[in-house]
């Protein structure tokens, strides 16, 4: 499944609205995963070339949200459960890794 361009750029705005409400960046994410700051920023930019990637950032920042209380800008195409898409590798989504 492909994102549309307008669906590409609001997910990207979505990613970098919710990382302001969280107080993020993308090297203290790059922290977090063990991976640098540009890895992330290619990531939340669609840029990676890996599907399952913005899904687990996406996973990340909904439970810094829940954990501090924050309410996010809710994500317009990446939506519901990533379990439910055939096309997405839900065992890559579910350990977390970003390499």
């Amino acid at each position: 499944m492909s994102l549309s361009s307008e669906q590409r750029a609001a997910t990207i705005r979505e990613f970098h609205e919710n990382m302001s409400r969280l107080g993020l960046t993308v090297d203290g994410i790059g922290k977090d995963f063990g991976v640098s700051g540009d890895v992330v920023k290619r990531i939340i930019e669609l840029k990676s070339g890996v599907l399952e990637y913005p899904w687990i950032i996406r996973g990340y920042m909904l439970d810094k949200a829940a954990a501090q209380g924050v309410e996010l800008t809710p994500f317009t195409a990446l939506r519901g459960d990533p379990h439910d898409y055939w096309f997405l590798d839900a065992d890559l989504i579910d350990r977390g890794e970003i390499g």
